[in-house]
């Protein structure tokens, strides 16, 4: 199995529930500009949103409301590249200082009132096999937030890294939960 092959098996995953936008770039500003300086530009990118809510009687007395979302941002190695830690540390940045104030926050301070979670999925697919020293830093990778001590809600980083090479799927502590899933892709 090739990256390519397993791109267009998680388009077909994802297409059901997100709405999925391949080459998608996210806009790298230089501190201080608003001249971007070099875009990342993602494989596939998927937003999925969720609205909950109760109400009585009628749906102006609303009890309660909740908001939750996932964005999903692919990364596909290509042949001539390795992964390597520094090319994760590097996604981190993007991470923390791009796409989380934007696509989280919506380029506010906090989320809107109602957010209740979100999660920012990061796919990374190589044709080559990881590295020791990029195993354990994807298994320790951490990207978490609370927002107003959690009144505003939370938001969590899931990294994954699958080797096509030996059919490996390697994620961080919160992303255990798609191992299995993803396992079932790449076979």
């Amino acid at each position: 199995m090739t990256a390519e092959t397993l791109l267009e098996k998680l388009k077909r995953f994802y297409s059901a529930t997100f709405d999925l936008e391949e080459s998608h770039s996210v806009a790298v500003k230089n501190s201080g500009t608003d001249v971007n300086i070099q875009d990342k530009c993602f494989a596939l990118y998927g937003h999925f949103n969720v609205d909950s809510s109760r109400y009585v009687l009628s749906k102006k007395a609303k009890l309660w409301e909740a908001n939750c979302q996932e964005h999903l941002f692919v990364d596909v190695i290509e042949n001539d590249q390795v992964l390597t830690v520094n090319r994760i540390e590097h996604l981190d940045r993007l991470l923390k200082e791009e796409i989380e104030p934007a696509y989280i926050r919506g380029g506010e301070k906090y989320p809107p009132a109602n957010h209740m979670y979100s999660y920012i999925t990061v796919v990374i697919i190589t044709d080559e096999p990881l590295d020791t020293k990029t195993l354990k830093y994807v298994q320790s990778y951490r990207f978490e937030k609370t927002y107003r001590f959690n009144l505003r809600g939370y938001m969590e980083t899931r990294l994954v890294a699958v080797s096509t090479a030996d059919k490996t799927v390697t994620t961080n502590r919160a992303g255990k939960p798609l191992v299995k899933a993803y396992h079932q892709l790449i076979v």
